[in-house]
Protein backbone atom coordinates (compact mmCIF):
# COMPACT_ATOMS: atom_id res chain seq x y z
CA UNK A 1 0.00 0.00 0.00
CA UNK A 2 1.34 3.41 -0.94
CA UNK A 3 2.07 5.71 1.94
CA UNK A 4 0.78 9.27 1.91
CA UNK A 5 4.27 10.63 2.09
CA UNK A 6 7.81 9.60 1.32
CA UNK A 7 10.42 9.62 4.05
CA UNK A 8 14.12 9.73 3.47
CA UNK A 9 16.45 9.05 6.39
CA UNK A 10 19.96 10.29 5.96
CA UNK A 11 22.22 8.62 8.50
CA UNK A 12 25.11 10.86 9.40
CA UNK A 13 26.37 9.06 12.50
CA UNK A 14 30.01 8.51 13.32
CA UNK A 15 31.16 5.56 15.38
CA UNK A 16 32.37 7.66 18.29
CA UNK A 17 28.93 9.23 18.76
CA UNK A 18 26.70 6.18 18.64
CA UNK A 19 25.85 6.57 22.34
CA UNK A 20 24.28 9.96 21.59
CA UNK A 21 21.62 10.25 18.91
CA UNK A 22 19.79 13.38 17.80
CA UNK A 23 17.35 13.19 14.91
CA UNK A 24 16.34 16.27 12.97
CA UNK A 25 12.90 16.06 11.39
CA UNK A 26 12.33 18.18 8.31
CA UNK A 27 9.22 18.64 6.22
CA UNK A 28 9.69 20.20 2.79
CA UNK A 29 12.92 21.79 1.62
CA UNK A 30 14.22 25.26 0.74
CA UNK A 31 14.88 24.31 -2.89
CA UNK A 32 11.14 23.78 -3.37
CA UNK A 33 10.33 27.15 -1.82
CA UNK A 34 12.91 28.90 -4.01
CA UNK A 35 11.15 27.20 -6.95
CA UNK A 36 7.78 28.64 -5.95
CA UNK A 37 6.33 25.80 -3.85
CA UNK A 38 5.16 27.67 -0.76
CA UNK A 39 2.31 25.36 0.28
CA UNK A 40 2.80 22.19 2.32
CA UNK A 41 0.46 19.53 3.67
CA UNK A 42 1.76 19.05 7.22
CA UNK A 43 -0.12 20.72 10.08
CA UNK A 44 1.42 21.99 13.29
CA UNK A 45 -0.66 19.43 15.17
CA UNK A 46 1.22 16.75 13.22
CA UNK A 47 4.55 18.47 13.90
CA UNK A 48 3.94 18.41 17.65
CA UNK A 49 5.44 14.94 18.04
CA UNK A 50 8.50 15.66 15.88
CA UNK A 51 10.43 17.89 18.28
CA UNK A 52 10.35 20.78 20.73
CA UNK A 53 12.92 23.12 19.18
CA UNK A 54 13.21 24.45 15.65
CA UNK A 55 12.29 26.92 12.95
CA UNK A 56 10.48 27.20 9.64
CA UNK A 57 7.66 29.10 8.00
CA UNK A 58 3.94 28.94 7.20
CA UNK A 59 1.98 28.21 4.04
CA UNK A 60 2.19 31.16 1.68
CA UNK A 61 5.21 32.44 3.66
CA UNK A 62 2.82 34.03 6.16
CA UNK A 63 5.62 35.13 8.46
CA UNK A 64 8.40 32.97 9.87
CA UNK A 65 8.19 30.29 12.58
CA UNK A 66 10.12 29.58 15.76
CA UNK A 67 9.56 26.55 18.00
CA UNK A 68 10.70 26.54 21.61
CA UNK A 69 9.69 24.38 24.59
CA UNK A 70 7.33 22.42 22.35
CA UNK A 71 5.29 25.43 21.23
CA UNK A 72 5.13 26.90 17.72
CA UNK A 73 5.05 30.67 17.21
CA UNK A 74 4.29 32.81 14.17
CA UNK A 75 6.56 35.83 13.66
CA UNK A 76 4.48 38.67 12.27
CA UNK A 77 5.14 42.30 11.34
CA UNK A 78 7.56 44.13 13.64
CA UNK A 79 8.12 40.85 15.47
CA UNK A 80 4.62 40.53 16.89
CA UNK A 81 4.35 36.92 18.00
CA UNK A 82 1.33 34.63 18.26
CA UNK A 83 0.88 30.92 18.90
CA UNK A 84 0.43 28.89 15.73
CA UNK A 85 -2.95 27.19 15.43
CA UNK A 86 -2.93 23.35 15.24
CA UNK A 87 -4.57 23.29 11.79
CA UNK A 88 -2.14 25.74 10.20
CA UNK A 89 0.25 24.17 7.70
CA UNK A 90 3.89 24.59 6.76
CA UNK A 91 5.85 24.12 3.51
CA UNK A 92 9.12 23.82 5.45
CA UNK A 93 10.12 23.27 9.06
CA UNK A 94 13.05 21.75 10.97
CA UNK A 95 12.66 20.27 14.46
CA UNK A 96 14.71 18.40 17.04
CA UNK A 97 14.09 17.32 20.60
CA UNK A 98 16.87 19.48 21.94
CA UNK A 99 19.29 18.08 24.51
CA UNK A 100 22.66 19.87 24.58
CA UNK A 101 25.90 17.90 24.47
CA UNK A 102 28.01 20.87 25.54
CA UNK A 103 27.75 24.59 26.26
CA UNK A 104 29.92 27.67 26.64
CA UNK A 105 29.44 31.07 28.29
CA UNK A 106 30.37 34.17 26.30
CA UNK A 107 30.88 37.80 27.32
CA UNK A 108 30.81 41.04 25.36
CA UNK A 109 29.69 39.87 21.92
CA UNK A 110 29.88 42.84 19.57
CA UNK A 111 27.93 41.46 16.62
CA UNK A 112 26.64 38.36 14.86
CA UNK A 113 29.90 37.91 12.94
CA UNK A 114 31.89 37.64 16.17
CA UNK A 115 29.36 35.18 17.59
CA UNK A 116 29.53 32.97 14.49
CA UNK A 117 33.32 33.05 14.54
CA UNK A 118 33.42 31.82 18.14
CA UNK A 119 30.87 29.09 17.43
CA UNK A 120 32.87 28.06 14.34
CA UNK A 121 35.82 27.25 16.60
CA UNK A 122 33.64 24.95 18.72
CA UNK A 123 32.15 22.84 15.92
CA UNK A 124 34.44 19.84 16.12
CA UNK A 125 32.88 17.96 13.19
CA UNK A 126 32.10 20.28 10.29
CA UNK A 127 30.64 17.50 8.15
CA UNK A 128 27.43 17.16 10.17
CA UNK A 129 24.68 19.62 11.20
CA UNK A 130 24.32 21.16 14.65
CA UNK A 131 21.35 22.38 16.66
CA UNK A 132 22.31 25.53 18.59
CA UNK A 133 20.48 27.26 21.45
CA UNK A 134 21.66 30.68 22.66
CA UNK A 135 20.16 32.28 25.76
CA UNK A 136 20.92 35.64 27.29
CA UNK A 137 20.30 39.34 27.66
CA UNK A 138 20.64 41.18 24.37
CA UNK A 139 21.54 44.86 24.19
CA UNK A 140 20.48 45.00 20.56
CA UNK A 141 18.91 42.74 17.94
CA UNK A 142 18.33 43.44 14.26
CA UNK A 143 15.53 41.14 13.14
CA UNK A 144 13.46 40.37 10.07
CA UNK A 145 10.30 38.61 9.07
CA UNK A 146 9.07 37.88 5.56
CA UNK A 147 5.57 38.61 4.28
CA UNK A 148 3.65 36.56 1.67
CA UNK A 149 5.33 36.01 -1.68
CA UNK A 150 5.13 33.55 -4.57
CA UNK A 151 8.71 32.35 -4.23
CA UNK A 152 11.68 33.03 -1.99
CA UNK A 153 13.77 34.53 -4.77
CA UNK A 154 11.17 37.19 -5.61
CA UNK A 155 12.94 40.56 -5.36
CA UNK A 156 10.01 42.99 -5.07
CA UNK A 157 8.45 41.49 -1.93
CA UNK A 158 8.54 43.51 1.28
CA UNK A 159 10.74 42.30 4.11
CA UNK A 160 9.92 43.73 7.51
CA UNK A 161 13.18 44.68 9.32
CA UNK A 162 13.11 46.00 12.88
CA UNK A 163 15.29 46.44 15.97
CA UNK A 164 14.89 45.37 19.59
CA UNK A 165 16.83 46.79 22.53
CA UNK A 166 17.48 45.49 26.05
CA UNK A 167 15.56 42.23 25.71
CA UNK A 168 16.14 38.76 27.13
CA UNK A 169 15.37 35.65 25.16
CA UNK A 170 16.54 32.67 23.14
CA UNK A 171 18.07 32.14 19.72
CA UNK A 172 16.90 28.90 18.12
CA UNK A 173 19.12 27.80 15.29
CA UNK A 174 20.97 25.31 13.16
CA UNK A 175 24.26 25.10 11.31
CA UNK A 176 24.51 22.98 8.15
CA UNK A 177 27.62 22.17 6.07
CA UNK A 178 27.57 23.51 2.53
CA UNK A 179 27.47 20.07 0.90
CA UNK A 180 23.88 19.72 2.17
CA UNK A 181 22.76 22.90 0.38
CA UNK A 182 20.12 21.05 -1.69
CA UNK A 183 18.56 19.78 1.53
CA UNK A 184 18.85 22.67 3.98
CA UNK A 185 19.98 26.28 4.29
CA UNK A 186 23.79 26.11 4.57
CA UNK A 187 25.63 27.90 7.36
CA UNK A 188 23.90 29.47 10.35
CA UNK A 189 20.17 30.18 10.61
CA UNK A 190 18.80 31.72 13.82
CA UNK A 191 15.36 32.83 14.94
CA UNK A 192 14.94 34.82 18.17
CA UNK A 193 12.07 34.76 20.65
CA UNK A 194 11.81 36.88 23.79
CA UNK A 195 11.34 35.28 27.20
CA UNK A 196 7.80 36.68 27.42
CA UNK A 197 7.04 35.18 23.94
CA UNK A 198 5.76 38.53 22.66
CA UNK A 199 8.56 39.41 20.21
CA UNK A 200 10.57 37.35 17.75
CA UNK A 201 12.29 37.38 14.37
CA UNK A 202 14.93 36.05 12.00
CA UNK A 203 18.29 37.26 13.36
CA UNK A 204 20.38 39.58 11.17
CA UNK A 205 22.64 41.11 13.84
CA UNK A 206 23.02 41.41 17.61
CA UNK A 207 25.02 42.76 20.53
CA UNK A 208 25.09 41.10 23.96
CA UNK A 209 27.05 41.17 27.22
CA UNK A 210 26.43 37.62 28.45
CA UNK A 211 25.30 34.58 26.50
CA UNK A 212 25.06 30.84 27.06
CA UNK A 213 25.55 28.83 23.87
CA UNK A 214 24.49 25.16 23.89
CA UNK A 215 25.30 22.69 21.08
CA UNK A 216 24.00 19.34 19.93
CA UNK A 217 25.29 17.30 16.97
CA UNK A 218 22.64 16.03 14.56
CA UNK A 219 23.38 12.47 13.44
CA UNK A 220 20.13 11.66 11.60
CA UNK A 221 17.90 13.64 9.26
CA UNK A 222 14.34 12.42 8.63
CA UNK A 223 13.00 14.21 5.56
CA UNK A 224 9.28 14.21 4.72
CA UNK A 225 8.31 15.21 1.19
CA UNK A 226 5.01 17.10 0.68
CA UNK A 227 2.29 15.05 -1.01
CA UNK A 228 0.47 17.80 -2.88
CA UNK A 229 -0.40 18.30 -6.54
CA UNK A 230 1.62 21.52 -6.63
CA UNK A 231 4.71 19.73 -5.33
CA UNK A 232 4.24 16.84 -7.77
CA UNK A 233 4.07 19.15 -10.79
CA UNK A 234 6.69 21.70 -9.73
CA UNK A 235 10.03 21.96 -11.50
CA UNK A 236 12.27 22.11 -8.44
CA UNK A 237 15.76 23.44 -9.07
CA UNK A 238 18.36 23.94 -6.37
CA UNK A 239 19.45 27.58 -6.24
CA UNK A 240 23.07 28.66 -6.14
CA UNK A 241 24.99 29.21 -2.92
CA UNK A 242 24.87 32.98 -3.54
CA UNK A 243 21.08 32.87 -3.77
CA UNK A 244 20.89 30.98 -0.48
CA UNK A 245 23.14 33.50 1.25
CA UNK A 246 21.19 36.47 -0.13
CA UNK A 247 17.98 35.03 1.29
CA UNK A 248 19.54 35.01 4.77
CA UNK A 249 20.94 38.56 4.65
Amino acid sequence: MLKKFLALSLILASSNHMAYSLELFQTGNPSAMFSGVTEGDMTFAQLKDKGNFGLGTFNGIQGEMVAVDGHFYQIGKQGKTVLAQPDWKTPWAQLVTFSPESSINLNKIANISELKSIIDSKLTNRNIPYAIQIKGQFNYLKLRTKTPRKALQTKNIHEDIYNLNAVSGTLVGFWFPEYLLNLALPGYHFHFISDDKKLSGHVLDLNADKLNVAFAEVDTINLKFPHTEVYKKAKIIAPSMDTYHQSQM
